[in-house]
């Protein structure tokens, strides 16, 4: 007699779950046009809440709806949660849904994959767990739901409203809660202020944001995140594992690093007498050189991310008995051998890298990935970076130069920006000869000079060894055909660092023939081949991230009783984007010789510029194509 009713009951139970899901229509049919059109993928919701549970616990939960459009959409299906053994995944589930919006697959949270987040020299307990959501038919749509609990208040998770190239969003919101003595600090780009809720015991901010435009790939401009809706959040008293700081003022964050590292710096008696021994009479400048190179030599780079590991470095006795450790762990040994041989050294913060981001002064967070050492020496600053044994002493390169990084000092901290390089220590110069033959092949022989962040760009391969040097060599020499003969790399580990490559080949085919002519194009290895499209409609700044100069000079003997039938004219280009010179001339007997300068300029520009500058990069790739003809003499 009880059955019908049982079976009622729980028949009107599924049909109000069904109409629940229905009632969020995540067909794709139901995006409006706006949002919808030339995206790659479109937000349907995205809500985040974190909130700080103690000083050293909080929660974040987060639950996204997304329907992915077409192939270049499909990175939103691949789902990754990271968790560690201060971080628990406590919640996880996704759904998969068709064109109709018809939910077709549940992944619970025992259906992902759980591995290692990490491989190689490190100990690390970062973990990931991943699911690959991808469809065949498109649009599709996903969801994704999780909360993850923190056994520490260090971080709050950013927010960012859009997180990829022509993708738009619905509807997106973002809650922090937490007891009004732990009150977290905001900065907010691009976005509607916060509905505050506040009182004598608990504080709580939502921002939210709906029908958000997609922003469209632009080369040569700022990182994505450099302008889209976000909010950045950070905390003021937290802790670590046990290690309580402040992060409203930069002086304490400052603190609370030095409380990490304090007492770490002891170093065995007999290594202090090493340092004191092999820096004997030796200026300041070539002590720190010495103890550098001393440290390069007797260390190796193995990462340690465990827990409070992630910001406390080794003893620098554990590092000079054991000879490895991380950024961390190398940069405090390093300053303590200094300290040893009474050199002040201070450790120091930076965002490593491609894209760094700015430093608020008024904001202190921590947005860094790397540790690095100053050293003042008496005003003239040395920056030494511990994590690469074969790096040039004094030398960042493109990795660390030219950004703003937290000096840590003893008393507080200090935003400074570490050296750029100019296009005087960026250069690439190459001298060549070149014996041309009748039969159009020729003998080259040519040395190449790099200097600065054009160094940086060859170190590796000069590290690698002969074979994969030969291997890069037949890859990145710009002529069609080629024999190498011979060639050596030379390195020259200076505070601006240098390297010289001779190479000799047999170039097949160097010259075209066309009836009784040949046919020469005189640049030969340095061709420009990049031209940007042409945007009118650019909507943001032109950014060049560093400046660089490039010389070639080659000197041509042609063919016995040959000579030049017909040269190009001079060619001279200025733009406020750079530079470019290139000529050919008659040299005594049967040789010519040929000159090209290109430089880049470093700078943010104008966006109404940019047609300007793809112009500019047609110009010099039409003249790098430029020919000559020779003829047999009469």
């Amino acid at each position: 007699m009880k059955k019908p009713g049982c079976n009622c009951f729980i028949f009107i139970l599924s049909l109000l779950a069904f109409s629940q899901l229905k009632a969020q229509d995540y067909s794709a049919a139901s995006i409006p046009d706006e949002l919808k059109e030339g995206m790659d993928a479109v937000t349907r919701s995205y809500t985040g809440e974190f909130e700080i549970l103690s000083i050293d616990k909080a929660r974040f939960h987060m639950k996204r709806v997304i329907t992915i459009i077409n192939k270049k959409g499909n990175h939103n299906a691949l789902l990754r949660v990271f968790y560690d053994d201060l971080r628990n995944v406590n919640s996880l589930e996704a759904y998969k849904y068709d064109l109709n919006g018809e939910r077709i697959e549940k992944i619970k949270k025992s259906d992902f994959n759980d591995e290692s987040a990490v491989s190689g020299s490190f100990f690390d307990d970062s973990r990931i767990m991943w699911y690959d959501l991808r469809q065949d038919q498109f649009p599709y749509t996903i969801e994704i739901e999780y909360e993850v609990t923190y056994k520490y208040l260090y971080s709050i998770p950013d927010w960012h409203f859009i997180d990829a190239y022509d993708e738009s969003v619905e509807s997106s919101s973002y809650t922090v809660k937490s007891p009004i003595d732990l009150k977290p600090r905001f900065r907010t780009f691009n976005v509607n202020d916060p509905e505050i809720l506040e009182d004598d015991k608990s504080f709580s901010a939502t921002w939210s944001e709906k029908n958000i435009q997609a922003i469209s790939y632009e080369p040569y401009s700022s990182p994505l995140s450099d302008i889209t809706p976000k909010v950045l959040l950070s905390p003021s008293k937290f802790e670590f594992e046990g290690y309580q700081g402040d992060m409203s003022t930069w002086d304490g964050v400052a603190k609370w690093q030095n409380s990490l590292n304090a007492g770490r710096d002891k170093l065995p008696k007999e290594t202090v007498n090493k340092v004191l021994e092999m820096t004997a009479g030796m200026s300041d400048y070539y002590k720190i050189k010495t103890i550098y190179e001393y440290m390069q030599s007797n260390t190796r780079y193995v990462s340690l991310q465990l827990g409070i590991g992630g910001f406390q470095p080794f003893t620098a006795q554990f590092v000079d008995e054991e000879g490895y450790g991380d950024c961390k762990a190398l940069s405090f040994y390093t300053q303590s051998l200094l300290k040893a041989a009474g050199i002040t050294s201070y450790y120091t913060w930076v965002h490593a890298g491609s894209n760094p981001p700015k430093i608020d002064l008024d904001f202190p967070n921590d947005t860094f990935n790397h540790i690095i050492l100053c050293v003042p020496n008496n005003g003239d600053t040395i920056w030494l970076e511990c994590t690469n044994q074969e790096v040039p002493f004094g030398f960042l390169g493109d990795f660390t130069s030219d950004r703003e990084v937290f000096v840590i000092k003893e008393n507080g901290g200090e935003i400074v920006r570490t050296p750029s390089y100019g296009p005087n220590d960026n250069v690439q110069l190459i001298k060549s000869e070149v014996e041309l033959f009748e039969d159009g092949n020729a003998r080259i022989k040519s040395n190449i000079f790099y200097s600065g962040l054009k160094y940086d760009n060859v170190m590796g391969v000069i590290l690698s060894g002969k074979e994969n040097q030969k291997k890069w060599l037949e890859k990145n020499i710009k002529i069609s055909s080629f024999i190498m003969e011979d060639f050596e790399f030379t390195n020259n580990k200076l505070i601006l660092p240098t390297a010289q490559l001779n190479v000799s080949l047999v170039a097949r085919n160097l010259t075209s023939r066309s009836g009784t002519r040949y046919f020469l194009q005189p640049n030969l290895m340095n061709k420009n081949t990049f031209i940007p499209n042409k945007n009118s409609d650019r909507k943001r700044v032109i950014s060049i991230d560093y400046p660089i100069s490039e010389r070639d000079s080659i000197i041509y003997k042609l063919p016995e009783n040959h000579m030049v039938e017909a040269f190009f004219d001079p060619i001279q280009i200025e733009s406020q984007f750079g530079s470019y010179k290139a000529e050919i001339s008659r040299l005594d007997g049967d040789k010519v010789l040929y000159r090209r300068e290109f430089i880049q300029q470093k700078g943010e520009f104008d966006p109404d510029t940019y047609d300007e500058f793809a112009d500019f990069h047609k110009q010099v790739v039409r003249a790098d194509k430029k020919r000559i003809s020779l003829k047999k003499k009469t």
